[in-house]
């Protein structure tokens, strides 16, 4: 799943390339991805991309949004002649012809240029939305992990009533909003925390640690564009380098880069969970 750093690489690789393009036309080609009416959008100038969680806000003249969220296997591809921009999941969609049979909503401005809404697994949507409805999805977060909003102070508040594990904690979009399965692995094994400790266990110290940690790494992940972890690591415009640096995420039995203790791998939550039994406590 993209996480906020992939997210924020995708929102800024696109602004450069659609920002003050006019939509043309919508093709909505999977109905279950699209919500809301395209047409209120054609005709209208994109004037902003932003991020909030891991959503992506198209701003538009005519004062409606496109919201865009990409869930596990979600795609934002922005081609023309000359261009092939964007990020996401990656599959070979990145580097084939597009549409695929992936691709679920086509978007063409007047301008050269198409973007492409891939989702191979149909969880990601597109939502037209007024400033309200923006405000109503957003309310659904906590701060974002790398804005100032996102206090210490609330954040020892927050995990001081949580009996969950700490990992599972650091991904609970009602304590912080933005930190996924990658960076909450190696914001851990950098604060020193076992992801099996009881959010509420964690000392003022340890908690600070953790904070600190995590916006850490997921500074460090927007600075490298976002980790594409599996393949097509040098597809230019739309893969990321964190992966050249992580901690300890998929590097069950490799050596810890602190200790040299073979990292170990185990569930939470459904989720793989990569840790230090050595370093972390």
């Amino acid at each position: 799943m993209p996480e906020l750093p992939e997210v924020e690489t995708i929102a800024r690789r696109l602004r450069e390339v659609v920002k003050d393009k006019r939509l043309k036309t919508i093709q909505v080609l999977r109905e279950k991805s699209f919500q809301g009416n395209p047409d209120l959008l054609v005709g209208s100038t994109i004037i902003d991309i932003s991020r909030r969680a891991k959503i992506l806000n198209f701003t538009f003249s005519n004062d409606l949004h496109l919201l865009v969220h990409l869930k596990m296997t979600g795609q934002l591809i922005f081609v023309d002649a000359g261009t092939r921009v964007g990020g996401g999941h990656p599959t070979d969609d990145w580097v084939n012809s597009l549409p695929s049979k992936h691709t679920r909503v086509v978007i063409d401005f007047e301008e050269p240029g198409t973007l492409f809404f891939n989702d191979l697994r149909v969880f990601g949507w597109m939502k037209v939305v007024d400033q309200a409805g923006v405000d109503q999805e957003y309310g659904k977060y906590a701060p974002d992990v790398n804005t100032t909003e996102f206090a210490l102070q609330d954040f020892q508040e927050k995990l001081s009533k949580r009996s969950q594990p700490i990992k599972v904690a650091l991904m609970d979009t009602s304590i912080v909003s933005g930190i996924g399965n990658i960076y909450a692995n190696d914001a851990l094994h950098l604060a020193k925390i076992s992801p099996l400790r009881p959010a509420k266990s964690l000392s003022s110290k340890q908690v600070k640690a953790v904070y600190l940690a995590a916006r850490a790494v997921i500074e460090k992940g927007i600075e490298l564009g976002g980790a594409t972890i599996k393949t097509y690591r040098t597809v230019d415009g739309l893969s990321g380098d964190y992966q050249s640096v992580v901690r300890v995420y998929q590097k069950e039995s490799q050596p810890c880069l602190v200790c040299s203790t073979p990292i170990i791998r185990i569930k939470q939550a459904g989720r793989s969970t990569f840790y230090c039994p050595h370093c972390q406590k």
